[in-house]
């Protein structure tokens, strides 16, 4: 597993209800991270300050100092406010995906959803791996995203399993690992650039997953 730096809190993590304060902040934060996302994307990593990231959001720039420490971690909460990582959101989709007559429906039902989120992230995406290419700290919170997406993405694992549709004689964790490269972001980013319709990218992620993930016989 790559080591990383654990991801930031969120409010509520703990189970308890966040508190107004929190969600207060959690708030000003996605303003800031809203501002900061449509400049990352104009202007890449590089041409993107603090400063106009506090411009763009009408707060000071000590603001967004005091919200997140530093510009790779803006960069970050730009892309995670693009993907399903909350908990209520993932429990939504875990309960479509258990709804599913069977692995293959199952499967399928997750590769649109993933598109969905492709869809949404992928640009940001693309300058999230331009930065981390030259910048050791934005490296570190790409890691860190990654082991958060492996970990939301074991859903599916959790619903094939429970149903008795994925394969058992494959260990679980190195499932896992295939399924976190086969939907990797930076091959739907070389899809995307070879200029190939979208369709076939699903077609190929479905018959992928169900190889991958279930029995054999099926």
């Amino acid at each position: 597993m790559t080591t990383s730096p654990p991801a930031p809190a969120r409010s509520g993590d703990s189970g308890s209800p966040p508190s107004l304060r929190e969600r207060q902040r959690e708030a000003a934060r996605g303003h800031v991270a809203g501002a900061a996302g449509p400049l990352f994307l104009e202007k890449g990593y590089a041409g993107t300050t603090t400063k106009a990231i506090a411009a763009a959001a009408g707060v000071s720039e000590g603001t967004v100092y005091n919200y997140f420490g530093s510009k790779p971690e803006v960069l970050l909460e730009a892309l995670r406010r693009l993907v399903p990582i909350r908990p209520g959101e993932l429990d939504a989709i875990r309960d479509e995906l258990a709804a599913m007559p069977d692995g293959d429906a199952a499967i399928r039902e997750f590769c649109r959803h993933d598109e969905e989120v492709a869809q949404r992230a992928l640009p940001l995406v693309r300058v999230f791996l331009e930065a981390a290419a030259t910048d050791t700290e934005v490296a570190a919170r790409w890691r860190a995203q990654e082991e958060v997406r492996l970990e939301s993405q074991t859903s599916l694992l959790d619903v094939l399993g429970s149903r008795g549709w994925l394969r058992t004689d494959v260990p679980r964790d190195m499932l896992a690992r295939q399924l976190w490269l086969t939907v990797s972001p930076e091959i739907r980013l070389k899809w995307a650039d070879t200029g190939l319709p979208v369709e076939d990218h699903l077609a190929w992620k479905e018959t992928a997953l169900r190889s991958l993930l279930l029995p054999p016989e099926a």
